[in-house]
């Protein structure tokens, strides 16, 4: 009984020392090595380090205490919310595949709160794997910069680092490094508010292998934002593997937002980045972007926001395809606003193997990026299903003579000016208000009736005011693009044989322009399709392909007689033949450039039929050399009969080595689109482009329509306009004005007449906006006895929107001043 009451009292005095905590003291081992796989609790306030540590009433207390052991498979480190602790959190040990170690919160309140307080990096793990860090609040404040993370990962030296997940943290205030000139190791590419990092070459049996960032809030970092690479070289083969990075939000950086570099198929989803570079300078930073990739093969982007990323000396683009990138680089579905340097920088210049194949971006909305589309090189490029919209402005399609190898297909160009198209290939964009680009053969020039357009906002349901509304001249007018990734950027799946304009698949079907038929767009697996046929030629006479489902190419005899989307035709012994038959009796216009796709060898001949007579080039073939990616361009009129053939024949000239050609005809019925004032006269103002105005000190003011009399009538009482083309003027001019639905060129006709003969006759001039058009200068005098009048045949280029104006003025009098005068208006 007596030994009872001691151990009991010794209990008691345990208790009251601990502060009524029990604690079972623990060996003093400097390296602890834990035999189970525990959870652990470490709580600022009331832990204690010799306490046992594996419950809320045992936690642990210090940083020392974490860092100073060695935790196995399965373990747990919960850290109390709204703790904080300094120094760096550093724990030792490796979990295992299905049984990492985490790190994370226990409790109620905010993430418990580690401060680096300068150090290297405020939780950092060294040549260990299998870890989960979520739930942390990390700063790493100094006086000076220096290279400092927030969250620091280090892999291995030897063998594959696996399983790191970093998720949930938010990491601000890390004084790190932002000078780009330093030396290697110590310049701002050296650390990141999350930098997860190889220390050597990375290899094909040294490298990462499961890495996951997700849903952390990087902000206010002297660094970049977010970043993987290796750190022996900048540039080497690619090897990370299995790499996430998504959900997570980058705010005002002093470099770059992201970077993800030395990895394989690398998914960048769903990520923010506002204002990277807001903490940088331009003689320190120099030169950043917002997301990008180096030494990486085959990344995809996709979902992310991109915002105000600031331009110093260059680049200053919201994604990049940097030096030795690999394979295919695609960028789809993002949504960028603001970047000052532009949309996407092309600086994948420096051969490697794997090969850089491409960058694709495709089904983007940028709005309000400044300068340039496309900045610095030329790589191969494919730029599809974008829309491009600037509320004030232009943004140039690519930095200086670069972009012979960038493709833009099927995009939205909303430019108030006309932009720099530089040397790169367009086909089947939409351009608004500015000019078509003259080197789009298949341009569509129109508003493309975005649902409530302007100056961009923050999140990405701000694009859905760039949806096309259901009447949009940009739907169904895409060319066809295969590997397209299957739906737009809001989700919609891509209608099989028709394909919008921009980034918004509508769901609306058949509005395709029955009077235009593009190869590449009315492209089908089955003979015939709006026309179309896939034919060789056999025997002197043309007999049809198959379709090879497999190759997803229509096949000839000849291996090598090839016809694919999205354009592409090859000849072997026998001429390959894309085939034509006309829908309807008309005329039609037909235009095509035929190129090379495939180099080398001695190129391909050419030539257009219509039945058996040859309409292009006027006798023989046309050549295009093997290496002429320009090509040889046809434009010509043609009249055809109802079920009249045209043939479009490639011929392999003398060998059928790499005769790879791209050939896209446009075939349009000829329609004149004409207005006239007679024949489009309404009592309603702007009816077809027309209005019916006045001039008073003020300017130009409308007519009141007077269905008692059906005139239009202004406020002097010989102020008068009526059908079909009749004007008067009184003390003020009478003035008949057009506004341009759309750009191009058109011609003026007319023929401005007395009505009757009298008096001292009407002068009378024509105006696009304020420049006179006719006479060059001043009026032209119509007096009072001629009948006959003068006429006028004018050419003149508009934008949309731009106005021409018919003002007659009563010369001396408005006495017997009726004239007829019907103006004639047609697009060429």
């Amino acid at each position: 009984m007596k030994k009872v009451l001691m151990l009991l009292s010794a209990v008691c005095m345990s208790i009251i020392l601990a502060g009524g905590h029990v604690y079972a003291e623990e060996p003093q081992n400097t390296k602890w090595q834990r035999l189970t796989t525990a959870t652990y609790y470490v709580d600022d306030v009331n832990g204690n380090d010799k306490a046992s540590g594996t419950s809320e009433q045992t936690a642990w207390k210090s940083l020392n205490k974490v860092n100073e052991t060695t935790f196995l498979p399965g373990n747990k480190i919960y850290f109390k919310a709204g703790g904080k602790w300094s120094g760096i959190l550093h724990p030792l040990g490796s979990g295992s595949s299905g049984a990492p170690i985490i790190l994370d919160q226990y409790g109620v309140g905010n993430k418990p709160l580690i401060e680096g307080n300068g150090a290297e990096a405020a939780i950092k793990l060294e040549s260990q794997e299998y870890w989960t860090i979520k739930n942390f609040e990390v700063t790493n404040k100094a006086a000076q910069r220096g290279i400092r993370q927030g969250i620091f990962i280090n892999g291995k030296t030897d063998g594959i680092t696996h399983g790191i997940t970093i998720e949930d943290c938010e990491v601000h205030d890390v004084t790190g490094e932002n000078r780009r000139d330093l030396q290697t190791y110590k310049s701002m590419y050296w650390n990141s508010g999350i930098y997860v990092s190889m220390p050597g070459r990375s290899t094909s049996s040294v490298h990462y292998d499961g890495v996951s960032i997700k849903g952390n809030y990087v902000h206010d970092v002297l660094t970049s934002g977010i970043r993987i690479n290796q750190r022996e070289d900048f540039i080497v083969d690619q090897y990370h593997t299995n790499v996430v990075i998504e959900g997570n939000t980058i705010s005002r950086t002093g470099s770059d937002g992201m970077i993800v570099a030395n990895c394989i198929s690398p998914l960048i989803q769903y990520n923010l980045c506002y204002d990277a570079g807001a903490l940088g300078n331009s003689s320190d930073t120099k030169i950043i972007a917002g997301l990008w990739t180096c030494g990486t093969d085959d990344a995809l982007f996709q979902y992310n926001e991109v915002a105000r990323t600031v331009l110093f000396e260059s680049d200053g683009t919201a994604f990049d395809t940097d030096w030795g990138t690999g394979g295919v680089t695609t960028f789809q579905y993002n949504y960028t606003h603001g970047n000052q340097g532009g949309f996407w920088l092309d600086c994948a210049g420096i051969n490697k193997d794997p090969e850089h194949i491409k960058t694709v971006l495709r089904y983007n909305v940028s709005v309000d990026d400044e300068r340039y589309i496309v900045r610095a090189g030329d790589m191969p490029t494919e730029l599809y299903n974008n829309t491009f919209y600037k509320s004030q402005g232009k943004l140039d399609a690519c930095f200086g003579n670069a972009g012979k190898n960038h493709k833009f297909y099927n995009n939205i160009f909303y430019f108030n000016s006309s932009p720099d198209w530089a040397s790169s290939v367009y086909e089947n964009n939409l351009y608004y208000p500015c000019d078509a680009n003259q080197a789009d053969l298949y341009a569509v020039a129109a508003d493309p009736q975005f649902v409530s357009p302007g100056p961009a906002e923050d999140g990405m349901g701000f694009a859905d005011h760039f949806k096309n509304k259901n009447t949009s001249p940009a739907i169904g007018r895409g060319v066809y693009l295969p590997d397209n990734g299957g739906k737009d950027f809001f989700g919609n799946a891509l209608n099989k044989g028709s394909y919008d304009i921009g980034a918004h698949q509508t769901t609306v079907t058949g509005l395709v322009d029955e009077d235009t038929y593009v190869f590449t767009r009315d492209f089908a697996t089955s003979q015939g399709n709006r026309g179309w046929y896939y034919m060789e030629a056999v025997n002197g006479s043309y007999q049809t392909m198959s379709w090879d489902d497999n190759q997803k190419k229509w096949k000839g005899s000849g291996v090598y007689n090839l016809i694919w989307a999205p354009g592409n035709m090859h000849p072997d012994g026998n001429d390959t033949v894309l085939a034509w038959k006309a829908q309807k009796a008309g005329t039609i216009q037909v235009v095509g450039n035929p190129k090379k796709i495939s180099f080398g060898n001695d190129g391909v001949n050419v030539k257009i039929l219509k039945g058996n007579t040859q309409v292009w080039p006027g006798s023989g073939w046309q050549l295009i050399g093997g290496s002429d990616a320009i090509g040889i361009a046809h434009n010509f009129t043609v009249d055809v009969k109802k079920d009249e053939m045209l043939y479009f024949v490639l011929n392999k000239n003398g060998t059928n080595y790499s005769d790879g050609t791209y050939w896209n005809p446009l075939i349009t019925y000829k329609v004149v689109e004409k207005y006239s004032l007679a024949g489009d006269f309404s009592n309603v103002q702007g009816n077809r482009g027309w209005y019916y105005l006045e001039t008073d000190n003020n300017g130009y003011q409308q007519m009141t329509w007077d269905s008692s009399v059906n005139r239009w009538k202004g406020k002097k009482q010989y102020s008068l306009i009526w059908s079909p083309a009749q004007l008067h003027p009184d003390t003020s001019d009478t003035v008949v004005a057009w506004k341009a639905p759309r750009s191009g060129n058109i011609t003026i006709k007319g023929n401005p007449k007395k009505a009757s003969a009298g008096y001292d006759g009407v002068k009378v001039k024509v105006l696009k906006n304020s420049q006179n058009l006719w006479p060059e200068n001043g009026w032209q005098s119509i007096g009072g006895s001629d009948t006959s009048g003068m006429t006028h045949q004018l050419t003149t280029r508009v934008l949309a929107g731009d106005f021409i104006y018919f003002l007659v003025n009563q010369n001396g009098s408005n006495a017997g001043d009726e004239i007829s005068w019907n103006p004639i208006i047609s697009f060429d």
